[in-house]
């Protein structure tokens, strides 16, 4: 079904982030993906069928550094990620952010400094506390690596705005409903980080699912993940 819009968002000095959007009835959903991943992956795509059945907005983009958007890995900044996404909301307005891994830092920052933009939050498998280990994650050469092997250097600069990140306060920042899901069996980022931010968060309306034997992509899960958000937007 070829009924998405293709679009491009000036970021900053002339630099875009590359999406596709699907027209609909808000709050719709936007998908941010993780580390190494991109706008198209296999929970993207139920999402956008959920979207699609629902009648609801669906919006879409690679982060810097990723697809065929502007940036590199290892040079764009978190900041310049939150940023990037607030931008992207004051085009939409109010709608529901999804985050995944690092899609899931993004989305929790830019909840926390814009609530007016923020109808809805869900969090999968979402990487706290790797921005503030950040520099001991790297091998000898200064490099990170991806869950799927992929090695990339690490600018000081993205060093240096990793640990700026006040993630202590984050939660209590929070107060959309927030969907929070983790694999047990994550051998990225571990669930406990994601129970400890759950039990933190302002959020009146907030659901956490912890999956046994779930890894870190939670791909099998996702629509089952759509359907406890849309319960939990309902409740709220």
């Amino acid at each position: 079904m070829n009924d998405l819009l293709p679009f491009r968002l000036d970021v900053s000095d002339g630099e875009v982030v590359v999406g596709d959007e699907l027209p609909g009835r808000g709050p719709g959903f936007l998908f941010l993906h993780g580390l190494g991943s991109g706008r198209a992956g296999q929970k993207s795509e139920t999402l956008l069928a959920h979207a699609r059945a629902t009648g609801r907005a669906f919006v879409r983009y690679d982060l810097r550094g990723h697809g065929a958007s502007c940036g590199k890995v290892g040079r764009s900044t978190v900041s310049e990620l939150i940023d990037d996404t607030v931008r992207t909301l004051e085009r939409q307005g109010p709608t529901v952010v999804v985050g995944a891994s690092l899609g899931g830092v993004v989305a929790a920052h830019t909840a926390a400094r814009r609530p007016d933009l923020v109808a809805g939050l869900a969090l999968i498998a979402p990487a706290f506390g790797l921005m503030s280990g950040l520099r001991q994650r790297l091998d000898p050469r200064g490099r990170m690596w991806t869950h799927e092997g992929h090695g990339f250097v690490v600018e000081e600069r993205v060093l240096a705005d990793a640990e700026k990140l006040n993630e202590a306060g984050l939660p209590q920042r929070i107060l959309a409903p927030t969907l929070v899901a983790h694999g047990m069996a994550d051998d990225v980022i571990p669930w406990r980080a994601s129970a400890r931010f759950f039990n933190a968060l302002g959020a009146g309306r907030k659901d956490l699912w912890l999956v046994p034997g779930g890894d870190h992509r939670l791909a099998a899960e996702a629509p089952d993940l759509w359907r406890r958000l849309d319960a939990l937007l309902d409740r709220a």
